[in-house]
């Protein structure tokens, strides 16, 4: 048998190692729930009188809290952004229900954001866009965008603090993690197939002119860049197990 370059070998190493290595953080990853703000990953924790998300999102330290209030109708959300953003929200609930347009009645809530009337009107959490004036009338426009920048602009900038969002914490975001496990199987299908081509280096050279040539031998281009692909393959399929690792649903 052929002796292996210390190049295969390395090649055959940090396939195994990236193998293991991001199937246990996969694992990890996948036990660790949070609730996704912002394209980040808040912990939840819960004490007798609130309940805490708070992690760091883009650079700030997130954290927002969440508490009943009154006679049970109204729930208190609080968002912290490092120094940059405090806004002190409220839902309330428990309202005479609005005659929503071919749904009828819909659920009546009222949302403020730093004592300032955000929304008053109908919702039907069956549908993302579900909400409707005090009126009834479908208000398609009322999920603002929470944030809008270009290229280049600090995030936290122009963020406002929407009423979706503000609605979404009150009620109690789905809980998720990071971590996609079709994106590690595709790269693991990819790192056997490099570790495969480094291991047997003719093998799919063979497969692939074996029933067009007889006794096919590659040409010292194709060689030098199977070489060349070994050294650049596994820094792109790291990339792919780092995007796997961190992407959330």
């Amino acid at each position: 048998m052929e002796e292996r370059s210390k190049l295969q070998k390395a090649v055959l190493i940090s396939m195994a190692a990236m193998v293991v290595l991001f199937g246990v953080l996969m694992v990890a990853a996948r036990f660790q729930k949070g609730v996704e703000f912002e394209g980040g990953l808040l912990r939840r924790t819960e004490t007798e009188e609130s309940v805490i998300y708070n992690g760091k999102v883009r650079g700030e330290q997130v954290e927002i809290t969440v508490r009943a209030a009154g006679s049970g109708n109204l729930t208190e959300v609080d968002f912290r952004i490092g120094n940059r953003i405090q806004d002190d929200c409220t839902l309330e609930t428990g309202l005479p229900p609005i005659q929503a347009e071919q749904l009828g009645p819909v659920e009546h809530i009222r949302i403020t954001k730093n004592d300032i009337l955000l929304f008053e009107g109908g919702y039907d959490p069956e549908y993302g866009m579900g909400w409707y004036d005090l009126d009834g009338n479908w208000d398609p426009f009322t999920m603002s965008v929470s944030y809008s920048s270009t290229a280049g602009d600090d995030y936290w900038e122009h963020y406002e603090t929407d009423r979706g969002t503000i609605l979404s914490f009150a009620r109690g975001p789905q809980l998720v993690s990071r971590g996609s496990w079709e994106l590690y199987f595709a790269m693991l299908l990819l790192s056997a197939l490099l570790a495969l081509d480094a291991a047997f280096p003719l093998v799919i050279f063979h497969w692939q002119h074996m029933c067009d040539v007889k006794d096919p031998e590659p040409s010292d281009f194709y060689l030098g860049m199977q070489r060349a692909g070994w050294c650049v393959y596994p820094f792109l399929i790291l990339i792919g197990y780092i995007i796997a690792l961190r992407v959330l649903p």
